[in-house]
């Protein structure tokens, strides 16, 4: 399967929301803050998408196979920042029906121990990545993360991301360190499969040596 890599446009944007909520439909956090019962979130999602796309310091990639009978699927997208990009600390307008005491404590959190860890220095920062569910496994996500750390490589440059625990051992192989955690308490919320809490790992590559 020859899968390639293209930047993403603003006709993508339908598509970039489907994969989102394919790829995060049994994320706790994901449904309480974006709920699926509303139209609302789909059309947050939709107009973020679009907004963010055309930032300079961002990089929306995506991974199309051109073989396949429709070479304008999307596999598999990300979201690079590049080492200009400012960490935001400025939380947005949640959309309608979302647990904003959830959202602001988790992605408040997301940011400031961002901002605290990486402590200025400049660096690549892979802030999204989803896959469609049945096209899982098929290598399109390690593409889109070694696209990111070969730029890095390049520039000598740290890396900084965040995972589930789940996913935590595939950034381990890429060189990974896992730096601090969050833990949020999921007591008394609904809709979250019975979860007790989440938790979201803090990882850094660091930068690779000079050679002589």
């Amino acid at each position: 399967m020859p899968l390639t890599v293209r930047l993403a446009t603003a006709e993508d944007a339908d598509q970039l929301t489907d994969i989102y909520f394919a790829a995060f439909q049994h994320d706790a956090i994901s449904l309480l803050v974006f709920p699926r019962n509303t139209p609302h979130t789909r059309e947050w999602w939709h107009a973020s998408i679009l907004a963010e796309i055309t930032d300079p310091h961002a990089r929306f990639l995506c991974i199309v196979d051109l073989s396949s009978p429709t070479p304008s699927k999307i596999l598999s997208y990300c979201k690079w920042n590049s080492p200009s990009a400012p960490i935001g600390l400025d939380l947005p307008t949640w959309p309608k029906g979302a647990d904003i005491e959830i959202a602001d404590h988790f992605f408040g959190n997301l940011v400031r121990s961002h901002d605290r860890i990486m402590r200025g220095r400049k660096h690549w920062y892979l802030e999204v990545v989803a896959t469609r569910p049945e096209e899982q496994g098929k290598g399109a996500a390690g593409m889109l993360l070694r696209w990111g750390m070969q730029r890095a490589d390049e520039e000598r440059m740290e890396v900084y991301l965040e995972a589930s625990p789940e996913g935590k051992p595939i950034y381990e192989h890429y060189g990974f360190m896992e730096v601090e955690r969050l833990i949020v308490s999921l007591e008394g919320k609904e809709g979250v499969g019975g979860e007790k809490e989440f938790v979201e790992c803090f990882m850094v590559r660091l930068a690779t040596e000079k050679k002589n």
